[in-house]
């Protein structure tokens, strides 16, 4: 007897809560700069703070995401993953990690600005960083997943394992509840289940 295979979405969920940040970076800034006066300025910015800080914590935990549902499903040998849609298409390494690449060099633009507008310390979290890090080597392994069309297609960067049978229910819970919830960060709190060390 043959045991059917499992399948797996590409996307459990998470691309309805998440936007392209450097373009929303860009539409903030717009406005933000369509004033003259510094007062102004800094009102607007301000104002969008809180905006900018849930953008920049959802694309972290858009990242993680992935890595967490990728780690779980590569746990099931030979899955189906259905509804790629990289699929197919042609791989350009230098595009597939602007994105990143632009989320990572931000932080460092946030802290300033955040500074400059308002007085404060934006503290970076180091574990953002790593976690963007680790994506962008996931991304260039995988040929942002052109080829991806079973779990056994999926490549894992060194430093991220497959955790123990239980941890694997707990990430798989805790996906589907940000999923519900929409504060893909919260995924967070898993990050130390696949990291390796």
């Amino acid at each position: 007897m043959t045991q059917t295979q499992q399948t797996f979405l590409f996307d459990p969920g998470f691309a309805q809560h998440t936007t392209i940040l450097s373009i929303n970076v860009e539409y903030i800034y717009a406005a933000i700069n369509q004033f003259k006066n510094f007062g102004q300025k800094k009102m607007k910015f301000k104002m969008l703070y809180p905006q900018i800080i849930n953008m920049v914590n959802n694309n972290v935990g858009f990242c993680l995401g992935c890595l967490l549902w990728a780690v779980y499903i590569k746990s099931h040998d030979n899955a189906i993953i259905e509804g790629n849609p990289c699929l197919g298409d042609t791989y350009n390494e230098e595009e597939s990690v602007e994105e990143v690449d632009y989320s990572i060099q931000y932080f460092t633009q946030l802290q300033k600005d955040a500074k400059y507008y308002l007085g404060t310390t934006y503290e970076i979290n180091p574990k953002y960083i790593e976690v963007l890090e680790i994506y962008k080597d996931f991304l260039t392994l995988n040929k942002n997943f052109v080829e991806t069309k079973i779990s056994n297609d999926i490549i894992l960067p060194n430093n991220i394992k497959i955790p123990e049978q239980n941890d694997l229910e707990k990430i798989y819970t805790k996906i589907h509840d940000v999923i519900k919830t929409g504060k893909l960060i919260d995924l967070i709190e898993e990050f130390d289940l696949i990291k390796k060390g």
